[in-house]
């Protein structure tokens, strides 16, 4: 199969780490109100999200995948929209290595579970511009901590109920990212650590994921990509 054509949506830095991990396969990159001036096969939205709405109402009507890579928007009626026309692929990270984490997340949440004295956590650190706190990286690993520990059933950032994971948040500096996912026992503690040294990582994985949802149809996350490509990791089939 020849490789898909790609527009990228967005000219800010994401965008062009993006444009630039393409390469040859990039078909045009297009600014907030620009139309796309040919087809491809797959778009990645890496703009803002007041711009997602349109660029998925785009993305119907030319019958073309899309990958969003925004930040802070929310379509609720995602799923009716799509209704099966295109595949959507929306993430709030794109690393593969994130996307490990998230799963092994889940893990150390539901060794905390064995255990009322292991306290899961999670601290995340970013650059003084970033504007959501937490970040949706942080979100997503609280979500995958909590799916492990049914103990924990929400996330908050003032001190913590019993039924609450604690989430730290650092706007400091200019930091890339940092997410770390701990547990806190009274004789040890466990904490798992990502940290992104610049933008590459986002960039490649949002191309892998472009690449996952060339014709595929309805709505799908990063966790159904590594379902894919990362579950055969845990098939250990025997001792170590």
């Amino acid at each position: 199969m020849m490789p898909p054509r790609i527009g990228v949506f967005g000219k800010g830095r994401l965008a062009a780490a993006i444009a630039a991990e393409v390469g040859d396969a990039l078909a045009w990159q297009a600014g907030r109100g620009d139309v796309p001036p040919s087809p491809v096969d797959v778009a990645i939205d890496a703009s803002v999200a007041e711009a997602v709405e349109a660029h998925l109402a785009w993305a119907l009507e030319t019958g073309t995948d899309l990958v969003i890579g925004a930040t802070g928007w929310s379509l609720p009626d995602l799923e009716a929209r799509v209704d099966g026309r295109i595949g959507v692929l929306a993430a709030s990270n794109f690393s593969l290595t994130v996307a490990l984490m998230a799963r092994l997340a889940t893990v150390m949440g539901r060794f905390a579970a064995l255990d009322p004295a292991r306290a899961p956590y999670l601290v995340e650190h970013h650059h003084r511009l970033k504007a959501d706190a937490p970040s949706g990286t942080a979100k997503t690993l609280a979500a995958a901590l909590l799916a492990g520990c049914p103990r924990k059933t929400e996330w908050t950032l003032g001190t913590p109920a019993p039924h609450q994971l604690s989430v730290g948040v650092v706007r400091a500096g200019a930091e890339f990212g940092t997410h770390t996912v701990g547990l806190d026992a009274p004789a040890e503690v466990l904490e798992l650590t990502h940290t992104a040294r610049s933008r590459a990582p986002f960039a490649q994985g949002a191309l892998v994921a472009a690449r996952w949802l060339r014709g595929r149809r309805g709505v799908f996350t990063m966790d159904h990509l590594a379902a894919d490509l990362l579950d055969p990791l845990f098939a250990f089939g025997g001792r170590p």
